[in-house]
């Protein structure tokens, strides 16, 4: 089914990119966007499903579990998109597409972004692993403890560069689409937010 997205008359016609970070209105079915995605086998037969899902620090071994270094049973992991920092240290891949996309506009997301909201793009954690780590540069920040250290959830950065990547949650990572090399750095369509969050303290 063809992606529908408006262009810069608002017309709203088939195509791969969008003048408008926004989906489609919700009053015409023909030209609804799916929300609900089916979460993809990546290849992960480790154990737990999800690592971390628990929440906290108690997982063990977790640098060898999604997201971060792990291995693909028969090679299902296939990079769809690379994510790294500013500096290059830490470098990230996801297989397939966002299971969804939004800007919040919350007080702490302001604050730790230095932004007047964030955009993230929601993957399963199973689709994402890590690639790359030199000099040991992965950061883990708690927000619950406000100390470093991997206390899921927690905020993941570059050590050297300072640049945020990603949020690991309890089944999720959400990803920032600034820190994806797109080609010819024109954003996908399932990277358009669906929702506003927290907008009241915009």
């Amino acid at each position: 089914m063809p992606q529908i997205h408006p262009n810069a008359e608002g017309e709203y016609k088939p195509g791969e990119h969008s003048g408008i970070p926004h989906p489609p209105p919700a009053d015409d079915p023909s030209q609804k966007t799916e929300l609900q995605k089916p979460w993809p086998d990546t290849g992960w037969r480790g154990q737990p499903t999800i690592p971390s899902q628990e929440g906290g620090d108690g997982e063990k071994d977790f640098m060898n579990k999604p997201p971060y270094f792990w291995k693909s049973e028969g090679d299902k992991f296939e990079a769809h998109y690379t994510s790294q920092c500013w500096c290059g240290n830490v470098v990230f891949e996801f297989h397939g597409n966002p299971l969804d996309a939004k800007h919040c506009h919350c007080r702490q997301c302001q604050s730790l972004h230095g932004a007047p909201f964030q955009w993230a793009v929601i993957f399963p954690k199973t689709s994402v692993r890590l690639v790359k780590n030199e000099k040991n540069s992965l950061h883990f920040f708690s927000t619950a403890l406000r100390t470093e250290g991997h206390y899921v959830p927690c905020k993941v950065s570059c050590d050297q560069c300072r640049s945020p990547l990603f949020d690991e949650g309890r089944n999720t990572v959400l990803a920032y689409p600034g820190s994806f090399k797109f080609k010819d750095r024109k954003v996908p369509l399932d990277f358009q937010p669906s929702c506003h969050i927290f907008y009241s303290e915009r």
